[in-house]
C-alpha cells in the first residue's frame, strides 16, 4: 500500500472512530441511568476503537497491549499524587479552602475502588490512547496529536456536563471552558507517555488512578464555598498546575519517536 493510500485509510478510520464513539455514547447520555450509564459510557470509546480497527485494519495490534517499560508505568501511577499534592498544597497555602481531614480508611476503599477506576479508565483509553493517539501519530506531530485527541476527548464529555451530570458544581460558563482546557493539557501528558512507551497501559493507569485520587482521596479533604472553582475538574488551580506539566512534556517532545507514515519534509514538534 502506498503512503497516500495508507494515510487516506488512517484518516477515514479516525473519522469513523469518532462518529461511532459519539453515536454509541448517545445511548448512555440519553437513555441509561445509574452505574450502568457510567460503565457503558466509559467503555464506548474502547468498543468503537476495536470495531473501527477490525473494519479498517483487520487487526488491533497497534493498540499497544504490551506493558512497556516499568518506569513509564511508575510515572503514570505517581503523577496523580504529585499533581494533587501540588494543587491542594497551593489551595491551603493561599487560604482558599479548609482542610477537613476527611480520610477514607477502609481496606476495601483503598483496593477495590482504584481497581474499578482503572477498569473504567481502560474502556476510555483503549479508544483515546490505544487507537486515536497512535493513528494520529502516523499523520502528524506530537503537538497536533495531543491537541486533536484532547479536543475530541473534551467535547465527548460536554453532553454530560451540559445535562448537569458531570462537573456540575460550578455554572456552565465556568465549568465548560476550564474543563475543556484542563482535558487538553492532560492530553499532552497522556499522549507523551503513550508515544514514548509504545503502550496504552501508562495512560490507563494514569487515567484510572487520577480519577480515584482526585475524586475520592483529595476532594473530601478540602472544604469551602468556592472550592469547586479552585480545585477538581473545574478548578483554576488544577488547570494551572496541569498547564505547567503539559508545557514540560511538550518541551520533551524531541525525545519521542517519529511515527508518521510519511516522514518527508518533517515539521517541527
Amino acid at each position: 500500500m502506498t503512503d497516500n493510500a495508507s494515510i487516506s485509510m488512517i484518516k477515514k478510520s479516525i473519522v469513523v472512530f469518532v462518529l461511532l464513539t459519539f453515536a454509541l455514547s448517545s445511548i448512555s447520555w440519553f437513555l441509561l441511568n445509574g452505574a450502568i450509564k457510567n460503565i457503558m459510557l466509559m467503555w464506548t470509546p474502547g468498543i468503537a476503537a476495536l470495531v473501527t480497527a477490525f473494519i479498517f485494519f483487520r487487526s488491533v495490534r497497534d493498540f499497544g497491549w504490551g506493558p512497556g517499560k516499568v518506569k513509564y508505568l511508575a510515572i503514570a501511577f505517581l503523577f496523580p499524587f504529585l499533581t494533587n499534592i501540588i494543587t491542594y498544597g497551593i489551595l491551603w497555602l493561599l487560604g482558599l479552602g479548609t482542610y477537613t481531614g476527611d480520610w477514607h480508611t477502609t481496606i476495601i476503599f483503598y483496593t477495590v475502588t482504584p481497581l474499578f477506576s482503572i477498569f473504567l479508565g481502560l474502556g476510555e483509553e483503549i479508544g483515546w490512547r490505544g487507537f486515536l493517539v497512535p493513528q494520529l501519530a502516523k499523520l502528524t506531530t506530537f503537538t497536533w496529536v495531543a491537541l486533536i485527541s484532547g479536543i475530541i476527548w473534551a467535547l465527548w464529555h460536554f453532553p454530560m456536563t451540559i445535562m448537569g451530570l458531570y462537573v456540575a458544581e460550578t455554572p456552565l460558563w465556568w465549568s465548560l471552558p476550564i474543563f475543556f482546557m484542563g482535558v487538553i493539557t492532560f492530553s499532552f501528558v497522556l499522549a507523551w507517555l503513550t508515544m514514548k512507551s509504545g503502550s496504552l497501559w501508562p495512560a490507563v493507569i494514569l487515567h484510572g488512578i487520577d480519577n480515584y485520587v482526585t475524586q475520592k482521596v483529595f476532594a473530601p479533604l478540602a472544604g469551602g464555598d468556592m472550592i469547586s472553582y479552585y480545585v477538581g475538574e473545574s478548578g483554576i488551580i488544577t488547570l494551572l498546575v496541569m498547564l505547567v506539566f503539559a508545557i514540560i512534556f511538550w518541551m520533551l517532545r524531541d525525545r519521542l519517536p517519529d511515527l508518521r507514515v510519511s516522514k518527508t519534509d518533517k515539521p517541527a514538534g
